[in-house]
């Protein structure tokens, strides 16, 4: 390497990052989401639901990031059940 590559290489360090898209962001959650091996269990789930249920209430589009939250939820009814109670209470206390 020479010098002039290697003081560019340091100006490029020193400049601030570009943010990343929403969509990127969320295909590299989506990707994530799905290199996981094992389910997500109902404890897992009871941990991650109110995170779940505020980006629902403000209109994130919570399926599309955590999928497989979404997926348990469509295919377990205890988790379900206690999923739309919250939701319930939490857009009763948003109005």
């Amino acid at each position: 390497m020479n010098i002039s590559n290697f003081l560019q290489r340091i100006r490029n360090s020193l400049k601030p990052q570009a943010e990343l898209d929403d969509e990127v962001i969320l295909k590299f959650l989506h990707v994530l989401e799905n290199a996981r091996a094992e389910d997500i269990s109902c404890v897992e789930m009871y941990a991650r639901l109110d995170e779940f249920v505020e980006r629902e209430v403000q209109s994130k589009d919570a399926a599309r990031i955590t999928p497989l939250l979404r997926e348990h939820l469509d295919m377990c009814p205890d988790c379900c059940e206690e999923y739309e109670a919250l939701l319930a209470i939490v857009q009763n206390t948003k109005e």
